[in-house]
Parts: structure tokens; sequence; C-alpha cells
């Protein structure tokens, strides 16, 4: 049958083999995998797994349409007659969960085995051999977990990986830093801010490395480029303590009203507060819009009889 070679990373995608030959999978089928895959070790009740994507249609249907979709997955994953359960199983009760004890590699659980030891370690205690795993242990995150689910248990699992996988990128500034690797710190720290620009203390991180190295002009420059980024997308000045480390540098403040720079936070809560329930429910609003439009297209598609 072949080692199933399996990636949650970006899109998902199943591959079977030495030659890597994708395993095509419907959208419902790639749910169902996902989900079963999120809870290592869990069986699942058939009431759960119908509500991922038939929550809306009466019971009997929903049952129907999930034992439809176990039935298509088992053939995909499991093509040979012989080898069921291999990767599906369930328990005498019904409930379903994914064979841990299979011939499978995930990205997922590549990714975490190898970045959570090393996070776990205390920045001291890292060693150069650590700092290379968490090196290859990057290309594993292959894009945001799940991309195109917006289920609320994929995106909590999504922000959960994406602050890891920002983590592991922390602990390689932090540690090249520490060595006097300055030129890998700042390309690490550089790194992290293409992905979240408004992490502020990576921008105080790399105006140290730049300054350690005999860049304080660049260090300068990464100040104003901080002070650019949360006043466009925030509305906010630098933290105090940001301001410091550039006044310490030799940079130019400018005037602050005396007394406001530590209480930044207190006086704009409200207004952070308001600007977030907004998005909430404008995200909510357009996840309701999209999960209506994609149960509807699964529909038309498993019954052509109400596309034609």
């Amino acid at each position: 049958m072949g080692k199933l070679h399996i990636c949650l990373f970006g899109r998902v995608r199943v591959l079977r083999g030495e030659d890597q030959l994708e395993v095509k999978l419907s959208p419902t089928e790639q749910t169902l995998l996902a989900y079963l895959l999120l809870q290592p070790g869990r069986f699942h009740p058939r009431s759960v797994l119908t509500a991922l994507s038939w929550g809306d249609r009466p019971e009997t249907q929903a049952r129907g349409c999930l034992s439809t979709t176990l039935w298509r997955l088992r053939r995909a994953l499991e093509p040979d007659a012989g080898e069921r359960g291999a990767y599906l199983v369930k328990t005498p009760a019904g409930e379903v969960g994914f064979n841990w004890e299979s011939d499978h590699w995930l990205d997922l659980t590549t990714f975490e085995c190898s970045a959570n030891g090393i996070l776990a370690l205390p920045i001291d205690a890292m060693k150069p051999e650590d700092a290379q795993q968490l090196e290859q242990t990057l290309p594993l995150y292959g894009g945001e977990l799940l991309e195109g689910f917006y289920d609320n248990w994929a995106l909590r699992e999504r922000e959960r990986l994406r602050a890891s996988h920002l983590n592991c990128i922390t602990r390689l500034v932090l540690f090249y830093g520490r060595q006097g690797d300055y030129e890998r710190g700042l390309h690490f720290g550089n790194l992290i801010l293409s992905l979240d620009p408004l992490r502020e203390d990576i921008h105080r991180e790399l105006m140290r490395l730049y300054v350690a190295s005999g860049q304080r002009a660049i260090a300068v420059r990464q100040y104003e480029i901080c002070q650019k980024v949360l006043a466009e997308e925030l509305g906010i000045p630098p933290m105090e303590e940001t301001q410091m480390l550039f006044a310490a540098i030799g940079g130019t403040m400018a005037p602050t009203v005396p007394g406001t720079v530590g209480r930044r936070e207190p006086a704009l809560l409200g207004q952070a507060l308001e600007q977030l329930t907004a998005a909430i429910r404008s995200f909510q609003a357009a996840h309701d819009q999209l999960e209506r439009a994609r149960r509807l297209v699964e529909r038309l598609t498993q019954d052509p009889a109400l596309s034609s």
C-alpha cells in the first residue's frame, strides 16, 4: 500500500509511497481527516463528526453523509481491501479515530516533536546543536495550518501553531545574539518582522544587534520603521522601553507629553477593545456566509439532481 505522507501546514495534502503520488480527497474528506489528526489518540462519536460538515441537516441525513464520507476516505487511504483499519479505526460503540500506529508521516507531529523540547529549555541552556535543530524544523511549517479552513477548531490550532513557529524563530534570534553571530540573529529577526511587523520586542532586539555589530545608523533606522508601523497600524507611539533604547543609542527622541508614554496602554485600551469587537463581528459574519456557501456547493456536488 505504501507509507502515507500527510501535510497539514498549507493546504491539506496526502502523498503515498516512495513516488509521493498524491491521494485525491474531496473537501469534506479533507475536513474529516484533518479533524481526526488534530485529536491524537482520541475516538469521536458520530454525532460530533456529523457536526463538522452537516450540522444544518436532519440527523438521519447527516449520519448518512458521514457514513458515505468515511467510506470514501477509507477507500482513498486504504485502497487494498485487505488493509481495512490500517488508517481509520472504530470502536465497538462506533466511534471513529485515526490509527496512530499506522505507517505514516505527519508534518505537524514532526514539527512539534522537534520544536517543543527545545522551546522548553531556558535560553541559557541552548546549545549550537539545538539551534541547528530548530533551523531544520522551520521548513516543516510550510504555511499556516489548514489554509482555507475557517471552522473554530481549525482556527484555534492555526493560531497555536503560528505562535509556536514564531517562538522557534525568536529563540534563534536570541541565541545567535548571545553567541555574537549578529548576521544570523538579524536574519531571523527580519524574518519574524516579515510575518508580524508589529512585534515591538523584535524591533528592539534588532536595534541592539545592529548596535552590537557596529551599525548604529541602521539601528536608528530600525526605530523609525517601528515607529511608522505602530503609527500606521495601531495609531500609537513606541513603548517607553523602545524610546529609551532609541535614546541610549544616540537617537533624537521626539518630545512627548509628560507622563503619557508609560500610560499609553490604559489610555488606548477602550479604543482597542472597540476595534477588536468590531473586527470579531465582521469576521464572524464573513465566516457564517462562507460556511453557508461551502455547504451549498457540497450539497450540489454530492447530489447532481439539485444542480440540474
